[in-house]
């Protein structure tokens, strides 16, 4: 249910994700089943799903946290494979519009649905993963009280408030983890660290900062061994950092913790410049710091059998042999509906099902090789 609301001359749209339901073959879908399966899955384990009238019968209505909660199950029961170690992530290209953000939060989306508990990090000031997710750093509490926007939407917390007790220069009051998480689709959805402008400070304290590129990698170090109060990372299968689309001090620590770095890439000319710089940069971070994550580039926005495109895909795969996704994520007006409907593509009705199938393969392909590296 979405609700429109215009305060002043700005308008806001709110996403009520609990009031979505699905029918029973997208939540089918999901997990690569048939609804009857699915439906005795919920049978033997008594999983109550509602049902609603559709024309003269009922049928069963999904919600998001019932579809969260059995991709837990299933993992619970063993029917998914887990990782024999966490694995940290952060998105990385030196382009904007490459469709790094949407790709960040669904491949998250995917992952927590294959059953790996997934934390996802807004590591950029502007807050875009924040916002995808249904909460704008940029709405106060009086604001959300003046729009019917529940409180629970408010951002009043960031990395920066769970970084800041490490660091001898404190921008920020220090905060539990569980003051910061924000859960859209519940405890068993992804979980997201949120961000506002003012996460730009931490870069600031992080610069006055002896090995001022290590402090994320310490963090969650600290925090996975019990080295720090109230914040406990162990239980997350995969951490993902969105990072802006600069290598700002935020984005070198992220990468610096980093086991894999997911690079969502367009084959035009722009984005092939871009290319270049990150092959150019991963060099020299392997060189400063002795060791390089693993890379997954993947080709987003790609159109079929344009000579182009394809040409700079071959000199892609001849930069980082290996490190390609075979998979692309094809150029779809899905992406652009979904997001101005405020729900994640992954998680849209109306998203075809060429668009998901291809951001399945594509993502299911990046978790094979997370597989292999754990």
């Amino acid at each position: 249910m979405a609700i429109q609301t215009e305060p002043l001359d700005e308008s806001v749209n709110f996403v009520d994700f609990e009031s979505i339901f699905y029918p029973p073959q997208f939540a089918a879908d999901c997990f690569n089943l048939t609804t009857r399966r699915l439906k005795d899955i919920e049978e033997e384990n008594g999983i109550e799903i509602r049902r609603v009238p559709r024309g003269t019968v009922t049928s069963r209505a999904y919600t998001l946290k019932d579809i969260f909660t059995i991709a837990a199950l299933r993992r619970a029961k063993g029917h998914t494979k887990g990782l024999h170690k966490q694995i940290v992530i952060s998105t990385f290209v030196q382009k904007g519009g490459t469709g790094k953000t949407t790709t960040a939060v669904n491949f998250a989306l995917y992952l927590q649905l294959a059953g790996l508990k997934t934390l996802i990090v807004d590591n950029d000031p502007q807050g875009d993963t924040s916002c995808m997710l249904g909460y704008d750093p940029d709405l106060s509490a009086a604001d959300l009280d003046a729009m019917g926007i529940p409180i629970d939407r408010l951002v009043d917390g960031h990395l920066g408030n769970l970084v800041s007790p490490l660091l001898r220069m404190r921008p920020f009051p220090g905060k539990t983890l569980a003051d910061v998480i924000k859960k859209p689709f519940g405890e068993q959805g992804i979980h997201l660290i949120p961000s506002d402008g003012y996460l730009d400070d931490l870069g600031v304290a992080l610069d006055a900062a002896n090995n001022s590129d290590f402090w994320y990698a310490q963090w969650i170090e600290a925090a996975n061994t019990g080295g720090l109060i109230n914040c406990d990372l162990s239980g997350y299968d995969v951490i993902i950092f969105d990072n802006a689309p600069a290598a700002s001090r935020l984005t070198k620590n992220s990468v610096a913790a980093s086991d894999l770095l997911l690079c969502p890439v367009r084959m035009d000319k722009f984005s092939f410049r871009a290319l270049m710089r990150l092959h150019d940069w991963v060099v020299r971070f392997a060189q400063d710091y002795k060791r390089s994550p693993e890379i997954a580039a993947l080709p987003t926005m790609f159109i079929k059998n344009r000579k182009r495109l394809l040409g700079n895909l071959l000199i892609l795969n001849d930069l980082f042999p290996g490190r390609v996704t075979d998979e692309k994520l094809y150029f779809s007006e899905d992406y652009s509906k979904a997001l101005d409907q405020g729900i994640p593509t992954l998680l849209w009705k109306g998203t075809s099902s060429k668009t998901l199938d291809s951001a399945r393969a594509v993502f299911g392909e990046v978790l094979d090789r997370m597989r292999a590296m754990s």
